[in-house]
């Protein structure tokens, strides 16, 4: 249990980051120039202008629709094997070298193959995110079906429990904690893995970051990137406050801060 002394000194020290990162960046800022590097005052200015133009948001918004079925159905096929492979050893035989592969590979360095298969519409998006972000989910659920306690299945058993009660009544609740920690991880990888698709092909919210990247300032691409941080803090933050409604006996800080 966090003490309110301990909360204000958290949070005072993280606003006293902030601060002193936003000045550091307008130092560096009005030095370099807007061309190179804008300052904040600068940026800022842009990014009401941004928001009353309303493309940012509206390209932003279909790009986060069309982000979420990609990351959903690897969420739908990533959790289920992750477990199968870690209660499995055949399973995990079969996956693991495969998923491992995935992970460490550039995802940038896919699109171009994806085009040639898919084209350049909603299945390439929704293939580089799949792509992108299923090994994390698969892999966390992977190592927290490998990690639960071998008594307590012992003692469901003792209870007369089958398979299901066990799954259902152990298994799943151990796991809840690594399922929103591999959620957290994968959702990250397919905002990334969205703007890479998008920026290949110049559309949406990644075709809008790289017609800006052509301006002479550079406040219009940093406008749009501090939006898809805003866009990625806000999602981790909902996905964290779910774990802890369905894990509360769990402090999900050690694998995800």
């Amino acid at each position: 249990m966090a003490y309110p002394h301990r909360i204000t000194s958290r949070s005072l020290v993280r606003l006293t980051g902030i601060v002193l990162g936003l000045l550091v960046w307008e130092v560096v800022g009005r030095r370099l120039g807007e061309s190179l590097f804008a300052p904040p005052s600068i940026v800022l200015i842009e990014y009401f202008a941004l928001l009353r133009q309303g493309a940012m948001l509206k390209e932003l918004l279909g790009s986060l629709r069309q982000m979420l079925v990609g990351y959903g159905l690897a969420c739908a096929v990533g959790v289920p094997l992750g477990i199968a492979m870690g209660r499995s050893r055949t399973m995990e035989m079969l996956l693991h070298p495969w998923i491992s592969m995935f992970v460490v590979t550039s995802v940038a360095s896919l699109v171009p193959l994806f085009i040639v298969v898919l084209g350049t519409g909603f299945e390439l998006r929704v293939a580089i995110v799949f792509v992108a972000s299923v090994g994390y989910p698969m892999l966390v659920a992977y190592q927290g079906a490998r990690g639960v306690e071998p008594r307590w299945i012992e003692v469901g058993r003792s209870f007369r429990g089958g398979r299901l009660d066990v799954f259902r009544k152990i298994i799943l609740p151990a796991l809840y904690p690594y399922l929103i920690t591999g959620a957290r991880l994968g959702l990250i990888h397919a905002i990334r893995a969205m703007v890479v698709a998008e920026m290949f092909v110049i559309v949406g919210f990644g075709g809008l970051i790289y017609n800006t990247g052509l301006l002479v300032s550079t406040a219009p691409i940093l406008g749009h990137l501090i939006t898809l941080m805003i866009v990625g803090l806000l999602a981790n933050g909902t996905l964290r406050r779910v774990g802890r409604v369905l894990a509360p006996w769990y402090t999900d800080q050690r694998l995800v801060p």
